[in-house]
């Protein structure tokens, strides 16, 4: 890379810091803090969705739990090329909120929204296809079933998903992220009392001391279809939001604009390629462990789970971090840029330490959250062992991530997860799992690796940004 600056030594970055005074520090964590807590906390919520599917279906047996495990993992690796595409709005938007662009980030909204409605339609279509394919990759009938009845409850969910990603992209970008929290907490509501209705059927009905009516039990795909009904929900909270805010959505915004529109996909096809390239890879995982046994994969979604709701947190930081090193771009500020980006991976380093302590110290009593089953808490413990290792570099790779999106870098994190895990990581796993014979366990090691090392790339590749290539988009 001869065209970016070497890298900042630590005295540097302890120099530039204290040329900017304690003070300014202070006051950059406490900005990190106020605008990532809403944000870390709408992210733990949803996190909660999955969580607590798995917890429900759970206690159906591990067969149906690796349904669900395999089925969200097939899911969320379709639809995150989707959303990538809508965050390609993201820099735009922080960006055009430092510069004092109001009517700008408006327009982007309008693109992102109306891209996000032409994209559902073939996100359905990918969806259905994986699910009637599942089969066909070394996975047990009974368990391919239950994943193709799961996927088709959550087929509603695509619409609200892709427009909830638009809208939070804005909302968080101005600031105004308590709408963020409080969807995220009706989609849960109405996903439990969906999920114990419509899983249990006349069972869930007598759980909440009414009588039977002959409710059928639905299973895994009554888990998906709750899972949609919360997205509905929580779509409606933040559209209204939005409207109680900005005023109604004008039609004219909604109409085609070719070059905002190109823009955000310019920006966004990177970021869900990237995205694409680290949740395909723990789903190959999940898919792997599946070869192995019903119970391994129900482990492996168990111990997946519980890190993904660790890695949440730093995904709230890591978008906190993007809009605050967007908004110094967008005001010419690329000294405060790079200030923001470098507290915010030290900041959810230090975080994440605390849920590697948790992982580590009582990895049994985190798995009984989520099954009693005997089998599955075998298989499950020794997964979130390995997880509580990687956490740190978890955490660092996605805030080093967010940081280069905020400044216009969105190819270097794309490139640094494809080369990691599919180049590095997969291969790694396969010899381990299988040649090596050390399973489950032998998987999670080769994907810690490649976590690694993504994260050192990032968070060199942000570390060696020039203030020219810290330019609005």
């Amino acid at each position: 890379m001869s065209d970016v600056a070497p890298i900042p030594s630590a005295s540097r970055i302890v120099d530039a810091t204290e040329a900017e005074g304690p003070r300014s520090m202070r006051a950059q964590l406490r900005e990190i803090a106020a605008l990532g807590g809403p944000i870390t906390l709408s992210f733990v919520a949803n996190q909660l969705l999955g969580f607590v599917d798995t917890a429900m279906v759970g206690r159906l047996g591990a067969t149906a739990l690796a349904a669900v495990g395999i089925g969200n993992g097939i899911f969320f690796s379709v639809t995150v090329l989707f959303m990538g595409l809508i965050l390609g709005m993201d820099p735009l938007v922080s960006q055009a909120e430092g510069a004092g662009d109001r009517a700008r980030s408006r327009a982007v909204l309008g693109q992102a929204a109306r891209l996000g409605l032409l994209l559902s339609l073939p996100c359905m279509a990918l969806i259905v296809l994986a699910g009637l394919l599942v089969g066909r990759v070394g996975i047990d009938p009974e368990t391919s079933r239950n994943v193709l009845h799961f996927m088709l409850g959550r087929l509603l969910n695509v619409v609200p998903f892709l427009l909830v990603t638009a809208c939070r992209v804005y909302l968080q970008a101005r600031g105004h992220t308590r709408a963020l929290v409080w969807s995220a907490i009706w989609a849960n509501v109405t996903n439990v009392i969906g999920n114990i209705l419509l899983i249990y059927g006349d069972e869930g009905l007598v759980y909440f001391g009414l009588p039977r009516i002959g409710l059928p039990s639905l299973g895994v795909l009554g888990s998906g279809l709750a899972s949609s009904l919360a997205a509905v929900v929580s779509f409606g909270v933040i559209f209204r939001e939005i409207v109680r805010r900005e005023g109604v959505v004008r039609a004219e915004e909604l109409r085609a604009d070719r070059e905002t529109t190109r823009a955000i996909v310019r920006v966004g096809w990177p970021i869900g390629t990237h995205l694409l390239a680290e949740v395909g890879a723990f789903s190959i995982a999940g898919v792997f462990a599946g070869w192995i046994s019903p119970q391994a994969a129900a482990g492996h979604q168990v111990a997946l789970s519980l890190a993904s709701l660790s890695f949440t947190i730093a995904l709230g930081m890591s978008n906190a971090t993007s809009v605050l090193v967007g908004r110094a771009v967008g005001r010419g500020d690329p000294t405060g840029a790079r200030h923001a980006g470098l507290l915010g991976i030290v900041a959810t380093c230090a975080v994440m330490g605390l849920s590697a302590v948790v992982f580590a110290a009582a990895p049994a009593v985190c798995a009984r959250i989520l099954t009693d089953k005997p089998d599955v808490l075998e298989a499950a413990v020794p997964l979130i062992r390995i997880a509580a290792i990687f956490q740190l570099a978890d955490g660092a790779q996605v805030v080093a991530a967010g940081a280069l999106r905020g400044a216009g870098d969105t190819t270097s994190a794309r490139n640094a997860n494809v080369l990691g895990y599919y180049a590095f990581g997969i291969p790694l796993a396969l010899l381990l799992g299988f040649a090596v014979h050390m399973g489950a366990v032998g998987i999670w090691w080769g994907l810690t690796a490649a976590l690694f090392a993504v994260a050192s790339a990032l968070v060199i590749r942000f570390a060696r940004l020039t203030p020219a290539q810290m330019k609005r988009i």
